[in-house]
Order: structure tokens, then sequence, then C-alpha cells
């Protein structure tokens, strides 16, 4: 291939099809990857893939490589990265790939490894893909299963599991083309207030994603659009980007300024801002829903909320006491 393989974002490896990975590739990665699973224990694998019409279409020589390498294969179709983590849960199966172009153009493939639970680094993806290409595997025997199973209703309640709305908001929501499109207008479609679902389906990517570009894009709708709250998602559902009802970014701090505000409580294990943390980055559909509801539940815009949180730091403690801000009062 003449391309080489590229890293945009942790745990994610991409390139062209055609140029960087061809059929063969995929077929082989799949059968690399069941030598590495059987070798952890019982041979089984979660699979799933975005939106884009290359990986679904690419998913199957890769399903037929982890077959090939006697691995049993449980197929989620197209479905959110974050999904993943449930899945692994409700059919007790520790491993998953995920076909992916994450935050890449259109025109690109990309893969998502987990093992035991665990998310694999990018450059240990990249190194195992080249390893993979010139890999004898003279121990497979071809014996691996397919089924196909649909745990989308299951894992829409379990996002819905506790969000009480005190109060209705309105939120501009943009899945792109991503895995997220589905459930995200599932999802909309159960929540209080005014949810507008933009860019889903087979809506293109035409570049590479900048954060900073999408927020001012998703920005500029919300705020001409009377919203209190704007999301965008990834590829892969693996990451959003929230702006507030001024069309500003809410970045990480913000959001947890909010929950802390909302639940007057510092970061403790179970449900507090760590917990919350853990969950922005294993599942982010679940955090920007619960963001949305403290929002929903707080006499505060979120421009008002993300201003209170400019420019301090959050004093990081055990304990369910109301947030205290570092050089200042707690907040009433």
């Amino acid at each position: 291939m003449n391309q080489p393989i590229r890293i945009i974002q942790d745990h994610h490896i991409c390139g062209e099809f055609g140029e960087t990975f061809s059929a063969r590739d995929i077929y082989r990665f799949g059968l690399y990857l069941a030598g590495r699973i059987k070798s952890l224990g019982a041979p089984q694998v979660i699979v799933a893939t975005d939106g884009r019409p290359l990986n679904r279409m690419h998913v199957e020589p890769l399903i037929g490589g982890l077959q090939g390498g006697d691995c049993d294969v449980t197929s989620l179709g197209v479905a959110p990265y974050p999904m993943l983590a449930y899945a692994a849960k409700t059919v007790e199966i520790p491993h998953a790939v995920m076909m992916t172009s994450g935050e890449a153009e259109d025109g690109t493939i990309g893969f998502r490894v987990v093992l035991n639970h665990e998310p694999v680094a990018s450059f240990v993806l990249k190194d195992a893909f080249e390893e993979s290409r010139d890999a004898a595997f003279l121990d497979a025997g071809g014996n691996g299963r397919l089924r196909d199973v649909d745990l989308k209703p299951g894992y829409l309640r379990w996002l819905l599991h506790g969000a009480r709305f005190e109060n209705a908001i309105k939120v501009l929501w943009n899945p792109n083309a991503g895995a997220t499109a589905e459930m995200v207008a599932n999802l909309a479609g159960f929540l209080p207030g005014r949810h507008v679902v933009i860019a889903g389906g087979d809506a293109p990517h035409v570049a590479t994603r900048d954060e900073e570009g999408v927020a001012l894009a998703l920005g500029g709708a919300v705020a001409e659009g009377g919203f209190d709250l704007g999301v965008d998602f990834d590829g892969d559902g693996g990451r959003a980007v929230m702006v507030d009802n001024l069309g500003r970014p809410l970045r990480e701090e913000h959001r947890l300024f909010i929950l802390s505000i909302r639940r007057e409580r510092q970061p403790v294990a179970g449900n507090g801002l760590l917990a919350t943390r853990r969950k922005a980055k294993s599942d982010a559909i679940k955090h920007v829903l619960k963001v949305i509801q403290a929002v929903a539940g707080l006499p505060f815009t979120a421009a008002e909320l993300r201003d209170r949180a400019s420019g301090t730091a959050l004093t990081l403690g055990k304990g369910s006491v109301k947030p205290v801000r570092a050089g200042t009062e707690p907040h009433d």
C-alpha cells in the first residue's frame, strides 16, 4: 500500500481504502486479532461499524478474518463506540473491534480495538496491523461462528435510566453521518422540549474534524435558532462537542462545573465528578445527556453557568458537599 497508517485520535488508526488498507489487509488483521483474543481466553469478540458506507461495506472481511481465526463474532451492525462497553456487559464478552473512520475525512476506513475491556493504544494498533500483513496464521482453523444482535433498544433504555427532566429544554443535535445518528434521533424523541436533529443519515464528512471549527459552526446555528445547548458527535460517537446558548464551547471543565452545581457534590466515586469524568471518556452520549439534564434543572442558562466556571479551578476532594472553587466561597 502507498499511504502510511495514520493516527488522528487516541486508540484509533485510519487510512484510505485502496491506498493504506486493502480487503486482504482487513481480512488478515481479523486473523491477527483472533489470535490475540484466543490467547486471552474465550475466543469471542463484538464487532461494530460506524455509519460510513466504506466501513459498513468492508467490515465483512474483518468478520471473515475473525471467524477464520476461530473467534465467535457477535455483530452489532452500525453502533456508536460508547455502546461497546454496554454490549460487553450485556453479552459478557470483554473484547470488541469497531471499524470506524472516527474524525477522519471521507474515503477512509479505520479501527478501534478493545481487549479485556481496555482500549488498545493507537501505536500498538498500528504496529499490530503492520505485523498482520506478513504473519503466517498457521493455527487458524476457520471455526468461528457469527450471530447478529440488536442491542439498541436496551442501550437506549440504559441511557435514559435516571434521566428525569424538571424542565423542558431546547437542544440542537448534530450526529453527522456517524454511528450515533440513529441513537440520537431515538433519544431526542424521548426528551422534553424542542430537540432538532440535523445532518444524520448519509450526510458526507468533508474534512478532518477540527474541534474549534465544529464549535464555531454549531455555535452559530444554536445562537441563531434560539437553542439552550448544541451537541455535535464525531463519526463513532466517542467524542462530543457542546456549545452554550450563545454558541460558545462548553469544554470539559465547564461541563464538570455544571454537574457539580447540580449535584452539590465534589468528585467522589459513584456519583461525583470523577465518575462523571470517566463517563465522558467511556460514554460520551451518557455524559452529554447528564449535562443537558443538569442545565434543564438549574435556574441559569448554559452561558451563565459557563461564565461562572471560567477563570477558576475545581477543588477536587472527597465528600458529599457543595463544590468549592479555588480561592472562592462555595456557590449558593
